[in-house]
């Protein structure tokens, strides 16, 4: 059974694909369909910058390594993703892995250096936040296409692009964290720029996602290169963004990497 990722970190940043014919030829689920079936390579690395921003405007900057690959049989585009924090100094060497299943809840252990030890993720800790930001663990992990209803509400022009605007709602409402969310999807990419959660308890606007629209195609995959969640509860926000060195970012597609990487023994040791 094929899923979608929520928005997030990596394979929130790795899209692609084109579109014809109008939004009446299509149904919401199919436009999630296009969403989660685009090319987001066999591999990918990158370099990223984490901007952790308050509500004054105050940055405080980090640095991370990510990889990520798919496995398993092709059917089921599934993926292993390792992040290792190189900056500052109070989150160096941190490490974090997710292992995406179908059917079943993702996998997802942390590796702090202060415990000296591997954490595993429990489901209760869903919805707390990863590393001081304003992703969740829940944020971060995979969701059966299966597992929502969908319904296109219109079509809208953002920015520079024009989009299709689908409402997404949980089946079993106890078992999300939001009531429901909105996506802004290109009709160009199929990569949804925009995405709104609501509250469980209030159903109110909680957490708004949006995407910087410079949406370019690197290795002939369409790439994004910078992403922003904001809390507008607490009116903090989260950049995650493609870091670059001598105006090149450092971003690769389908290079082999290590299986030793997605591994809770290289959480643990670095190698």
């Amino acid at each position: 059974m094929r899923k979608f990722n929520s928005k997030i970190l990596i394979t929130a940043l790795l899209l692609i694909l084109m579109i014809s014919g109008s939004v009446m030829a299509m149904s919401g689920r199919e436009l999630m369909e296009k969403v989660d079936q685009r090319n987001t390579g066999e591999s990918r690395h990158a370099l990223m910058g984490m901007d952790l921003i308050d509500k004054n405007g105050e940055l405080s900057p980090r640095v991370i390594e990510v990889w990520s690959e798919k496995y398993g049989n092709t059917a089921d585009d599934l993926d292993k993703t390792v992040m290792v924090f190189h900056e500052p100094s109070s989150v160096k060497n941190t490490r974090f892995l997710q292992v995406q299943n179908n059917e079943v809840d993702d996998d997802q252990w942390i590796y702090l250096p202060a415990l000296g030890r591997v954490r595993r993720i429990s489901s209760s800790q869903g919805g707390d936040s990863f590393m001081g930001s304003d992703f969740s663990y829940d944020d971060m992990k995979s969701r059966e296409i299966d597992d929502f209803t969908y319904k296109i509400l219109k079509e809208e022009k953002l920015g520079e692009y024009e989009t299709y605007v689908v409402e997404a709602t949980p089946k079993n409402p106890e078992a999300e964290q939001y009531q429901k969310s909105i996506s802004w999807v290109t009709k160009k990419h199929f990569i949804p720029v925009k995405v709104e959660m609501y509250d469980k308890k209030t159903g109110e606007l909680y957490k708004r996602m949006t995407v910087e629209q410079n949406i370019e195609k690197v290795n002939d995959i369409w790439t994004i290169f910078s992403t922003t969640m904001k809390n507008l509860e607490s009116r903090h926000s989260t950049r995650l963004y493609i870091k670059s060195r001598d105006n090149n970012y450092l971003l690769e597609y389908n290079n082999d990497i290590t299986d030793k990487m997605f591994t809770q023994q290289f959480l643990k040791t670095g190698r």
